[in-house]
């Protein structure tokens, strides 16, 4: 009989090990709504977090990751302004085809190279303007565009069950890994419990 008692020392406290842990790695997410248990209230980690996790990810993202300053690099590198300047030209010398497509006469005289030259001599005078055009443009994408807001907002609109979803495929050997940690460190409680029971008992015999 007391062997019995011996075996379930450690198996119950690995039991009680992998269950708290398992409660513990629930609780990150659910109950997804307050609940009061005894008096208690209850709520996962995440959902009572939301709006601080929210503001913190947003200020952070904003700070070391996106910001308006990469924005206005990109914008006003020569390599975006000649990238829009082949744009542009492509989009005039369409234009200028299509609408010449559409007179005869005209299309007898205007030849292709001459819509080629034409669109050069339109695109030498725009080029000259690109880097104010593309300040300008900045400094209105400026004034409209708050990363912060945008990512806050998001973060805040997110379904939770599929954030925990997505948090479960990714880290979900590692979670089960938390939960069966429990279990063991149980087990070696109870290992210690048995021995100091074990211990006490043979001081008792002698």
């Amino acid at each position: 009989m007391k062997i019995l008692l011996y075996i379930t020392i450690p198996l119950i406290s690995a039991l009680i090990g992998w269950i708290t842990n398992y409660i513990a790695v629930k609780m990150i997410f659910r109950p997804r709504k307050e609940i009061n248990l005894f008096g208690i209230k209850v709520i996962g980690l995440i959902p009572k977090r939301k709006a601080l996790l929210a503001e913190k990810i947003a200020l952070t993202v904003e700070k070391e990751l996106i910001s308006h300053r990469d924005i206005g690099d990109i914008m006003k590198s020569p390599d975006f302004h000649v990238q829009l300047s082949l744009v542009l030209k492509s989009k005039i010398e369409g234009f200028i085809t299509s609408k010449v497509s559409t007179n005869s006469l005209i299309a007898m005289f205007v030849t292709p190279d001459a819509v080629s030259k034409l669109s050069s001599l339109l695109m030498d005078e725009l080029n000259a303007e690109i880097p104010g055009i593309m300040d300008e443009m900045f400094k209105k994408v400026e004034s409209k565009l708050d990363f912060h807001a945008i990512i806050r907002d998001k973060i805040l609109g997110f379904d939770l069950s599929k954030l925990e979803t997505i948090i479960y495929d990714i880290a979900s050997r590692e979670l089960k890994t938390i939960e069966l940690l429990g279990g063991v460190l149980g087990f070696i409680v109870g290992l210690v419990q048995l021995a100091i029971i074990l211990i006490g008992e043979l001081h008792v015999l002698q």
